[in-house]
């Protein structure tokens, strides 16, 4: 298998408006690798093709920094399924807190694998987030960010999502550009931006990624 080009993968950042530093292209470049390999094991993507997963996981998950363009002290990515999008915030923000989380254990360690093979500051977790409040307490109202990608409608998402952000805390969502959920989600979350950009594969992919932020 190919190895992934950070350079190319910075260039293809650009083409959305995210300037992703060279360390940050690395270590997403390096999970992308393990994260393609591993596939061969544990079903992670159906995306096979190297190029097409630079763009439709790597540049995508890197929208994030659309959405948070300050960053965040800590990021939880629900339903992480093949670590996309919490390995960009890991990559972006290495001083952050991020925990990667699913509910199929398979996939939370493979994930982790891949995760200490890119030398990510991140934890991978076998978690439901719907169970938090009675097994995990301790990750109530903990987060800055949830991050949710191709898990579930947002409405569903957000049922999940509100009881892990801190007040003021952001729930950012990818939506496909056709999409409008709701300005107000459960646990008092309101949209407060949305942003599309296009991905560049055959044929081009029109992206959302939304805010909602967690108000009282």
């Amino acid at each position: 298998m190919s190895k992934t080009d950070p350079a190319a993968l910075a260039r293809a950042a650009a083409t959305i408006g995210v300037d992703a530093d060279a360390g940050a292209c690395a270590r997403i470049a390096s999970y992308l690798d393990a994260m393609l390999a591993e596939n061969d094991r544990v079903n992670l993507t159906a995306i096979r093709d190297p190029e097409a997963a630079l763009w439709l996981h790597a540049v995508d998950a890197l929208g994030l920094a659309l959405a948070c363009p300050d960053g965040a002290s800590s990021f939880f990515d629900l339903g992480t399924g093949n670590g996309f999008p919490g390995v960009a915030a890991a990559a972006l923000w290495p001083e952050a807190r991020t925990l990667l989380c699913d509910r199929t254990r398979k996939k939370a360690d493979a994930v982790g694998r891949c995760v200490a093979h890119a030398g990510l500051h991140a934890e991978a977790a076998w978690l439901d987030a719907d169970q938090v409040r009675s097994q995990h307490p301790e990750l109530c109202s903990a987060f800055d960010v949830v991050t949710a990608r191709a898990v579930a409608d947002p409405v569903v998402v957000a049922r999940s999502a509100h009881p892990l952000l801190a007040p003021g805390g952001r729930l950012v969502l990818w939506l496909t550009a056709d999409d409008h959920p709701p300005v107000m989600l459960a646990g008092n979350l309101r949209k407060v931006s949305r942003q599309t950009y296009t991905l560049q594969v055959d044929p081009p992919r029109e992206r959302a990624i939304a805010v909602w932020v967690k108000e009282g």
